[in-house]
């Protein structure tokens, strides 16, 4: 499990570098220990103290889905859950997706996208860094994906007409170094599709907010900032209907993009003010909490609906997809 030390580094902000911070929040939604700060320069709110990048690695390469989920590789109900999530987002992006192009999944996980992409008939490949569910993918879905991190991927630069990342950005301790191997990758004219939880959402209790795992909260103006900031340019902004997440799809542009102005003051005030504003009480008065324990109620009977007839992942996920081919 990741550990946090309780001083803090006065870490500088990944996006614009400043470190004048504000702490608003002091434990995860675990109720443990965790500083959450936001920047005063641009609004991006992210853990400090953060476990260094070693810790970060061992902890993503062994234990964050036992941590997580409690399981080494996926089930079948985790199957079918993603499947259908996956399904969900590619017919969102589908006028960016294109057959035969050539495209990765940054961050694989069980496979669930790269399944419905291959499904699509995108040439599509994927790395995940944990090793269960990136044996899982390979081996039980037969799957193009590597066991990597994506400093170590063998990625030839200008290959990708596309890069796909699902709440993945969140738990990286560099956003900005990724998102510069990312537009290394692409081709003139490929586009980066990445999507992570809203910190700006209400959608959750208060408390539950944070997450140690989760190392940097984004909302729609510091997402589309770490696309600018390496030189891509913002094509459409999405949140989701409930609020909870966040996406952005790049464009990496045939000429140089101007450089970013990073600094947004007016972000920070606007974050801070939706994420300290958030109280249990105004949650209680909201749909939220009513509403949950029903959609879950029905997740479950869905789930155990489609798993009973369908015992293999590849089965269940041919079975999700099919509306995609």
């Amino acid at each position: 499990m990741l550990s946090f030390s309780k001083s803090a580094q006065a870490l500088p902000c990944d996006l614009c570098a400043s470190t004048d911070t504000e702490v608003i929040a002091d434990k995860d939604r675990d109720g443990k220990p965790l500083r959450t700060v936001i920047c005063k320069s641009c609004g991006l709110v992210f853990s400090d103290p953060r476990p260094d990048a070693d810790a970060v690695r061992d902890y993503y390469l062994k234990d964050y889905r036992a941590d997580y989920k409690a399981v080494h590789q996926p089930k079948a109900k985790h199957v079918y859950r993603a499947g259908k999530v996956a399904v969900e987002r590619l017919q969102n992006h589908k006028q960016w997706l294109k057959a035969g192009q050539k495209m990765l999944d940054f961050g694989a996980g069980g496979g669930e996208v790269l399944f419905a992409l291959r499904a699509m008939g995108c040439d599509a490949s994927g790395f995940e860094p944990n090793e269960g569910y990136a044996n899982f993918a390979a081996e039980e879905l037969g799957l193009p994906v590597k066991h990597s991190f994506y400093q170590d991927a063998e990625i030839s630069e200008g290959s990708l007409d596309a890069v796909t990342s699902f709440h993945v950005y969140e738990h990286l301790d560099n956003p900005s170094d990724a998102a510069e191997h990312v537009f290394r990758w692409l081709k003139p004219g490929g586009h980066f599709i990445v999507e992570v939880p809203n910190v700006e959402a209400h959608c959750q209790w208060p408390l539950h907010r944070f997450h140690r795992a989760h190392l940097f909260n984004f909302n729609p103006a510091t997402l589309e900032s770490l696309g600018r900031k390496v030189g891509l340019e913002v094509v459409h902004t999405y949140v989701s209907d409930d609020g909870g997440n966040v996406g952005c799809i790049f464009r990496k542009p045939e000429q140089p993009a101007p450089t970013a102005t990073l600094a947004m003051p007016a972000n920070y005030t606007r974050v801070r003010d939706i994420v300290l504003g958030h109280t249990n009480l105004r949650h209680v008065f909201s749909p939220y909490p009513y509403l949950r324990p029903f959609r879950s109620l029905s997740r479950a009977l869905d789930e155990k609906k489609h798993i009973a007839a369908k015992p293999s992942a590849n089965e269940i996920l041919t079975s999700v997809t099919q509306v995609l081919r």
